[in-house]
């Protein structure tokens, strides 16, 4: 099978490394895979692929598109999706969206109306399926809907090591330090800061943005001695020296697969502790980043969940919930799903 990914820019963030990590996945299993803007090109290079990318180019990048043939167009992002919906009325090439977020009423109602050609749309978690599977029964032809699973790339090693009695727990918190994340990193901090022997735990911020400043600051009032790293490239050496990960979405997958005790604290507040028994619930909402209903954020509720996933490191039973991760996040197994998916739903070309 022959796929095209087109993708609104190069940033690095989850929907790019979906992309990536599910790209490497499909070429593994002998499909060929073309993504664009290249993800290995240069920055400018890639800005300019970007530009293009839109339903004005689509007389111009009709005939590159043709070079390369593709069975189906998998897009993220509402312009790229006008290009596929444009493509498959001059060309006939089926086009299916993965759909990372929820929108508004007003942009979910836009979506609706695009997807009137659209051959599928792919979900990684069971709120979102629940969303479009409730915006695909509202119109004249019904797309089909996809439950399928965020993809990672599964570590080989840099686990975390078993526990030893009355080692010091390093508590991290791991995400984009923007104006959504970085309030809920500055709730983590206090949260820290009303456990019980504060003291005896390492504190460690992975990730930089807008943020890093005013948080360096709420740790100096707070009397913490956190170690902020700010932006890294591979997160992977500081999530394999923690015990206790709070966040969301891929920044507590990597993780958890790794056996981090996990909190999930997304855009939709706290959901809590990440044990065996509330992994699947966990995985319907992607760790509170995907909740139907806002939960709570406060302080005192994080400070609750990490004394709960201080316990599980200490249990041993987070190295388990590590173990059920790498199996549900395989990227061979997502990719092998999707393309079961698309042939299913791929109409005949016209």
């Amino acid at each position: 099978m022959r796929i095209l990914i087109l993708l609104r820019d190069g940033s690095r963030n989850g929907i790019t490394t979906y992309n990536r990590v599910l790209a490497q996945a499909l070429r593994s299993q002998g499909h060929s895979v073309s993504v664009w803007p290249q993800p290995d090109a240069p920055p400018a290079v890639q800005t300019l692929q970007a530009l293009c990318l839109h339903p004005w180019s689509e007389p111009v990048l009709r005939h590159v598109v043709g070079r390369f043939a593709p069975d189906l167009v998998f897009v993220s992002h509402y312009s790229q999706a006008r290009l596929a919906q444009r493509l498959r009325e001059t060309m006939g090439i089926p086009w299916f969206a993965c759909m990372h977020n929820g929108h508004a009423p007003r942009r979910m109602k836009e979506w609706q109306l695009l997807l009137h050609n659209c051959s599928g749309v792919v979900t990684m978690c069971r709120s979102m399926f629940n969303l479009y599977s409730a915006l695909a029964d509202g119109m004249e032809r019904r797309v089909p809907v996809c439950l399928s699973r965020l993809p990672l790339e599964i570590p080989v090693g840099g686990f975390v090591a078993a526990y030893q009695a009355n080692q010091p727990l390093t508590l991290a918190y791991c995400a984009r330090l923007s104006s959504q994340k970085g309030p809920r990193c500055e709730a983590w901090l206090r949260a820290i800061a009303i456990l019980p022997d504060t003291d005896s735990y390492r504190i460690r911020v992975i990730g930089g943005g807008s943020h890093l400043r005013s948080l360096s600051g709420v740790a100096r009032e707070l009397g913490l001695n956190v170690e902020f790293t700010g932006m890294v490239r591979d997160p992977a050496p500081y999530l394999s020296d923690s015990d206790v990960l709070t966040g969301a979405g891929y920044a507590l997958m990597e993780g958890l697969v790794r056996g981090c005790a996990g909190v999930g604290l997304g855009f939709g507040g706290c959901w809590g502790v990440v044990s065996r028994t509330r992994l699947t619930d966990a995985l319907d909402v992607n760790f509170g980043d995907h909740m139907p209903h806002p939960l709570p954020s406060d302080p005192d509720v994080i400070a609750q969940a990490l004394s709960q996933a201080i316990a599980l490191r200490r249990s041993g039973e987070a190295a388990e919930v590590g173990c059920m991760c790498r199996d549900w996040f395989d990227p061979h197994t997502v990719a092998r799903q999707l393309v079961d998916f698309w042939s299913e739903h791929m109409p005949d070309r016209h």
